[in-house]
Formats: structure tokens, sequence, C-alpha cells
């Protein structure tokens, strides 16, 4: 292995971020997706702790039902499908490692959620109640290292029919963009 780690390979996956108007076309949303997947989902409680990185985005996730992550991620700030890179690392001890990271690197804000995830296919489906922000809707394609950045934005654009979301509705950035000023 090289020092500096970058022969480390990231994962890859496709994503579209869209606001939902209203709790009535989220409800229609997550019906849709149960429709689609034959399942009711998965409801999971996050909490994540945005820190001031260098570059690209770093996130302590706080999750209820499985070990918490530290998410290092970098993706474009534009609306529409796009390619995000990640790493993601169990952590044992999130308490300590965000005080840890607010005392060396500093916090950005914090992103408190109510997420219902879907699966389809290779598809995360995400809807999201984001705490002051309102309603979500989220599509991770998550590629395999053979497939193009082309496939998974065909599969996007199809899903993006499916649950009837227009390029007025797309956001460019995280969450954290739209409840803290960098």
């Amino acid at each position: 292995m090289e020092a500096d780690g970058s022969n480390l390979d990231k994962l890859r996956n496709i994503e579209l971020k869209a606001k939902i108007a209203d709790e009535d076309a989220f409800a229609r949303r997550v019906t849709i997706a149960k429709q689609l997947t034959g399942t009711d989902g998965v409801v999971i409680v996050q909490k994540d702790v945005f820190f001031k990185a260098s570059s690209g985005r770093l996130k302590l996730r706080y999750l209820t039902d499985k070990k918490s992550e530290l998410i290092s991620y970098d993706r474009p700030n534009v609306a529409g499908p796009k390619l995000s890179l990640y790493s993601k690392l169990d952590v044992d001890q999130p308490e300590l490692l965000e005080q840890i990271l607010s005392e060396t690197v500093g916090v950005r804000g914090t992103v408190a959620k109510k997420r219902f995830l879907f699966l389809h296919g290779q598809t995360r489906i995400h809807l999201d109640v984001v705490e002051r922000l309102g309603h979500f809707l989220e599509f991770e394609v998550v590629l395999t290292p053979e497939q193009t950045i082309e496939e998974g934005q065909a599969v996007v654009a199809e899903m993006k029919g499916l649950f009837e979301i227009s390029d007025e509705d797309l956001l460019s950035g995280a969450y954290i963009d739209q409840l803290v000023v960098a």
C-alpha cells in the first residue's frame, strides 16, 4: 500500500436530490416507492454532524439501527444527476470522534432527519423529512466498478420519471448547505 492511500478505491454513485412540495406530495412518493419495491421500506433516524473539510464534505452520521459512520464525499454542487465519490468508516465511539474532530477541524453544522429507505435494484431511494427544511427525495444509484457514469444517469432518469420529479424540484447541494452559510 502506498503511504498516501491513493490506491484505495473510492465508492461511486450517481445522485439526484429533489425538494418535495408538501406532506401530500411526500406521501404520494412514499406510495410510489412502496409499490415499486413491494416493501414498506425502513425508517432510519439520522443525525449528521458536518465538519469543516478542506475539500469535499466530511460528516459523522449517528445511526440508531447500526454503527455510526464517518463519511467523506465529493460531488459537484449542480442540479440533476451527479457523480459522488465517497468513503465510509464504521465508528464504534462516535461521541469521542465528534469531540476530536470538533476540536481539530471545527463543526460546520448538524442535519437531523427521518429517512424512509427503499431499495430498488442498485438504487437507494431516500424519502427524507429534514428538521427545519422540509420534505425531500434522493436517489443514489450505486455503481459497480465496471459501470459507466452514463449508465447510472440513465437509471436516475428513469427513477425521476417514475417519481414525477420535475427539473424545477432539483437541488444542487447538500442539506447542510441550505441550513448553514459556509
